[in-house]
């Protein structure tokens, strides 16, 4: 694909937004008045903080589908887009001329490490992080034909989904285990199911420094660091369970005189200050020798009496995490109890046996996410060298083929038309002969009326009910995947289509009814977490 460079200017305009008086905001929607959109409404999307102005002339402003950049600061150069309304000083708009650069093709240069690296090298000249319009116009791209944008855009979007997907999986697999953890144990503070319980000391190793907070005062100043030796826990890798990042160490002596501060593999850290109390992780089997510095807790498990995985999940527990850490929030830096506090809180205790059961079903958990994460690494990975190669004019005939599934590049929407006439028939056909849905009345007649509807229009409106016992009940008799429910999900005729973590959301809203008509299981020979009808399920 040969293309030339231009400069983004000159295929791009740019509008910076306006910034009506704070005194001029309301928090409501009124008649004669438009959404003021800041940085955090892209980012945060929290309700609270939406405010409107008065609609005049004066104002910028930006459909849904615009893109936008962050101007200053933290967020300069984050891509914002999805939002429509007036937009502050903060954010620039971009007005690309269509009949040479499409927008989503735009949406990608943006996002990409070139413009990104670009902008963190202008913005680092000023005092505050921060880019105007005449910065961008020493930005350059290659721009092929708007076919060639269409194609790149659609490959760009296609790994962009997997990725997505693969971030979901893992958040699928993570909420399993919670899930699982209270089917077997209950909630860990109510305790409904009369476990016995032990204090802290009673479930840790017999040795002197088994519970110990991180060293205080002088101990740790940074001047006493030097380039190798013995490691110094961070609470990053309690918040992250990353122990490839190592960034201070301390020599021979110094451990020494802090060796009751010192952690091995099996101890559990958990971070004892800040917005991130209570998170916690468990250090590797390889684990660099070390202790940990002030914003850690170490705890030495006898795993003979607790497994680390059940005291990872009942730490983490909302319940207990109430319960135990309470309002600690105040005006200060939220922070761990006392130490001796600590000491006298009691855990449920279940049998040894039920908490191997749940060790082993984590670990096999944590082989499938771990699975999933190199996926998702070669996937960022792909993504990453699919957009540098198509915005430096590199991308060939090769990933033209990906996108037309063929080397003769047939017309694109003449394919799909044909494809989906083929689904909406075959659908169409086999809802003729289904006679009720097995759903309460009210559901199953509305049932009816969208298959009629299907039938006259080959498209229904997205309805969860139909979902449910169209899509689900009637035609999923076996076990199945929530990848293989998704494709079938997309696939059918619907108007539109929930994304991919909406329906997600869904899905796990069904497992979590009091009689959910669904449930989840692990197979062993596929290495899946499945979907199959609950049997004594009622209707």
């Amino acid at each position: 694909m040969e293309t030339k460079e231009i400069k983004l200017t000159d295929v791009c305009d740019f509008q910076g937004g306006t910034q009506p008086p704070k005194e001029e905001w309301i928090d409501e929607q009124r008649d004669g008045y438009v959404r003021m959109l800041q940085i955090r409404d892209f980012t945060q999307g929290k309700t609270e903080f939406v405010g409107f102005v008065k609609d005049t002339k004066k104002l910028n402003k930006c459909n849904a589908d615009d893109i936008l950049i962050g101007r200053y600061g933290a967020s300069v150069g984050k891509i914002l887009t999805g939002l429509e309304g007036a937009y502050n000083v903060a954010i620039i708009k971009t007005i690309p001329d269509e009949t040479k650069l499409l927008k989503k093709y735009l949406y990608y240069v943006l996002t990409g490490t070139s413009f990104q690296d670009f902008i963190s090298r202008i913005g680092a000249r000023a005092a505050q992080a921060g880019f105007n319009k005449d910065d961008l116009s020493y930005f350059k791209l290659h721009l092929p034909s708007l076919e060639n944008q269409e194609r790149i855009a659609i490959i760009l979007s296609k790994t962009e989904e997997l990725i997505k997907q693969r971030k979901v999986s893992i958040d699928l697999l993570n909420d399993l285990l919670k899930f699982t953890f209270t089917k077997l144990f209950g909630d860990p503070v109510n305790n409904e199911k009369s476990w016995e319980t032990k204090t802290i000391e009673a479930l840790v190793k017999k040795e002197k420094y088994s519970i110990k907070r991180g060293p205080f005062g002088g101990a740790l100043k940074k001047e006493i660091f030097v380039p190798s030796g013995y490691l110094v826990y961070e609470q990053y890798h309690a918040l992250n369970n990353d122990f490839s990042f190592e960034r201070y160490y301390i020599d021979e002596k110094k451990f020494q005189e802090l060796k009751a501060f010192e952690v091995k593999a099996g101890d559990i850290i958990i971070s004892c200050s800040g917005i991130y109390l209570g998170k916690l992780a468990v250090l590797p089997k390889n684990a660099k020798k070390g202790i940990i510095n002030q914003a850690l807790l170490k705890i030495s498990l006898d795993n003979k009496i607790m497994s680390n995985e059940f005291f990872v999940f009942l730490f983490a527990h909302n319940s207990f995490r109430r319960e135990f850490f309470g309002d600690n929030r105040g005006s200060g830096i939220p922070n761990f109890p006392p130490i001796e506090e600590f000491k006298k809180f009691r855990f449920i205790y279940p049998p040894t046996e039920l908490q191997t059961q749940f060790t082993q079903i984590v670990k096999k958990i944590d082989d499938i996410k771990i699975e999933y994460e190199n996926s998702r690494v070669e996937l960022e990975n792909l993504f990453a060298t699919l957009g540098q190669k198509a915005f430096r004019g590199e991308l060939n005939i090769i990933e033209k083929i990906v996108i037309e599934g063929s080397k003769k590049i047939q017309p694109k929407i003449s394919a799909e038309v044909l494809a989906i006439d083929k689904i909406n028939n075959e659908l169409s056909d086999s809802h003729k002969s289904i006679p009720d849905s097995g759903a309460p009345k009210e559901i199953d007649n509305k049932l009816k009326k969208l298959d009629d509807e299907l039938m006259l229009r080959d498209e229904i409106p997205f309805w969860d009910e139909y979902v449910k016992y169209r899509l689900i009940k009637e035609k999923q008799t076996a076990p199945f995947t929530f990848d293989k429910l998704w494709k079938e999900i997309t696939a059918f005729p619907f108007e539109s289509v929930p994304d991919y973590e909406e329906f997600s959301e869904l899905l796990f809203s069904w497992l979590n009814e009091e009689n959910p008509f669904i449930k989840q299981q692990y197979n062993e020979t596929t290495k899946q977490i499945e979907l199959v009808l609950n049997e004594t399920t009622t209707s």
